[in-house]
């Protein structure tokens, strides 16, 4: 996977604040309208930092789309690793094409914001990939951060088709903080449950989330085997 930015992502979710800037302006601009020649150095002094002291609150923070980009490449090589983590060969899960799902985490260490485009973002991200062999399902799940290079989260199951109960997604309106105050997300969830209560859970919505057609047929493989097994 390409690497990932954290600096400057985590630039995307830092709070910015104008304060200090227009106080060091306010105050310049007093000393050159009532004082002397020193205070008036003072004042355009003063009034710089705090053109400054405004210009780094901005310079160099991600736009909405650049953050975007780094989800994509958080989450863009999620096939290839779920291959290496299952040590598996692209040919033994050929049945039918892999499920791939990627979302947003909100909650825990996650930090949100609302973006520009009423989007709300946050600081770290999922995805699954299930395989699809012969007996045998294969599952990886890839938690990450973009702003800490030391959350990052990777697990893998192997399942037999007999043992899935369900695959399912489902909406739901999750209650998230958002700059001191509590506003409700729309969320879509992905999730598969096996009869040993084992859930594999995760969020959609990133652009690598297999179409609904693609599960669909998973869901009807799985009942295929379901049925011929028994």
């Amino acid at each position: 996977m390409a690497d990932i930015n954290y600096a400057q992502n985590e630039k995307y979710f830092k709070p910015v604040s104008y304060k200090p800037g227009i106080i060091s302006i306010v105050i310049g601009v007093l000393l050159l309208f009532f004082a002397s020649f020193g205070p008036v150095v003072i004042g355009l002094l003063l009034i710089g930092l705090g053109c400054y002291l405004i210009y780094r609150q901005t310079a160099d923070r991600p736009t909405d789309a650049d953050f975007d980009h780094q989800i994509s490449i958080a989450l863009g090589g999620l096939r290839k690793r779920a291959l290496e983590k299952l040590d598996l060969d692209e040919s033994e899960v050929e049945l039918i094409k892999p499920v791939i799902v990627g979302g947003k985490i909100f909650g825990g260490t996650s930090d949100v914001k609302r973006g520009k485009d009423g989007i709300y973002r946050t600081s770290e991200c999922e995805g699954i990939v299930i395989f699809f062999a012969e007996q045998e399902l294969h599952a990886f799940k890839y938690q990450v951060s973009l702003v800490n290079s030391a959350r990052t989260k990777e697990s893998t199951d192997v399942y037999f088709y007999r043992d899935v109960v369900s695959v399912s997604t489902r909406s739901d309106s999750i209650p998230v903080r958002v700059d001191q105050a509590q506003v409700p997300v729309h969320l879509d969830v992905f999730r598969l449950t096996t009869s040993g209560g084992t859930n594999i859970e995760c969020s959609m919505g990133a652009a690598i989330t297999s179409s609904d057609n693609e599960i669909r047929a998973a869901r009807q493989l799985i009942r295929d085997k379901k049925i011929n097994a028994s």
